[in-house]
């Protein structure tokens, strides 16, 4: 398993930039970010933000990875210790410019939602188990097996250390993308005051 591991590119400080612009362009029509973001403009400089501080994070609380030097594709994974993510722990780990952009284009509108969605993963996984906590492929890149070199690697090496892995997504059509990786379903809501769904998925390691 480590030469599968190895065959990723574990990210690094000087990388998260380029990382950054990638999870961008895959998370630019995400559901939550159409929601309170309708103007593309807008949506398009808080994708940014958005999703940079899972990237510092991860780098610091969990581990990073792409499927190459080109980075095709980034996964960010965090072992339970380490989230949902501590607001102590996010200004030891992401910059204070980050954070500002994150506040300025309307990333605090999140926090409700936010809180939500950790109260899911807090009440249903309350035991050690691997958190995916962002994945996202280049649109240039999809359907070319991407997904596939990215969240293999990883999870056979959790299944090997005896774990479980848990995700949300708010996208119905990932759903299926997640089953395909054995995750299933444990359970589906409204977020409070919105028309978005929660999808919580679970792989279990019986």
């Amino acid at each position: 398993m480590a030469s599968e591991i190895n065959n990723l590119v574990r990210l690094n400080k000087a990388q998260v930039k380029p990382a950054a612009e990638v999870l961008s362009r895959a998370f630019q029509n995400y559901p939550l970010l159409r929601y309170y973001f309708p103007d593309e403009l807008k949506r398009r400089k808080m994708a940014s933000f958005f999703v940079s501080v899972p990237v510092y994070y991860g780098l610091r609380y969990g581990e990073v990875y792409a499927t190459s030097t080109g980075l095709e594709g980034i996964a960010v994974w965090l072992p339970s210790e380490n989230c949902p993510m501590a607001v102590w722990k996010i200004l030891r780990s992401v910059p204070m410019s980050v954070l500002f952009g994150f506040g300025r284009y309307g990333g605090s509108k999140m926090r409700r939602m936010d809180a939500y969605i950790d109260e899911i993963h807090k009440r249903l996984v309350p035991y050690p188990h691997w958190f995916l906590q962002a994945v996202g492929v280049d649109p240039r890149y999809k359907g070319q097996g991407y997904a596939s070199r990215l969240l293999k690697p990883m999870l056979a090496r959790i299944d090997e250390e005896g774990l479980p892995c848990y995700l949300e997504t708010h996208n119905e059509s990932n759903v299926s993308l997640y089953e395909h990786f054995d995750f299933a379903v444990i359970e589906k809501s409204t977020i409070p005051e919105t028309n978005l769904t929660n999808w919580a998925m679970l792989r279990k390691n019986d």
